[in-house]
């Protein structure tokens, strides 16, 4: 079982905290969206600092491509964090956020998945990508 993480513990810690009584007080089977909302009172309550969808772009060989990323949340301004409604969390989302904090140079992404029974949380530290040669 995975407990906070190591990086920003406080921080984290509180997010969870945040994320854990959103879970009991809504429970599982909600859209997407209701639990983003839900979160975002949440922070406000609590004063943390956060940034609703923000945008990161991608910036290859100079040239911004033209799809963009965005968090669900970035708190604290250094703490990627997605919410997701899914009976679990799947590999696209891993993925996802292990992208969003690479582009966004970012050290942790969280994601908080609210379409379990139980409140489901997975940490990805940012590690460089490694490229291998043909």
């Amino acid at each position: 079982m995975q407990t906070y993480n190591y990086i920003y513990p406080e921080e984290t810690k509180t997010l969870i905290g945040l994320a854990f009584q959103l879970h009991n007080e809504l429970g599982c089977g909600f859209k997407e969206k209701v639990y983003q909302d839900a979160f975002e009172v949440l922070l406000k309550e609590n004063e943390i600092p956060y940034e609703r969808e923000k945008h990161l772009e991608v910036v290859f060989h100079g040239v911004t491509l033209p799809h963009d990323f965005y968090y669900d949340f970035l708190c604290y301004g250094k703490i990627g964090v997605e919410i997701k409604a899914l009976t679990e969390i799947t590999g696209e989302c891993e993925s996802q956020i292990i992208n969003y904090i690479h582009v966004g140079n970012h050290q942790l992404g969280i994601i908080f998945n609210f379409g379990a029974v139980s409140l489901e949380k997975k940490f990805f530290p940012n590690r460089p990508h490694y490229h291998k040669k043909k």
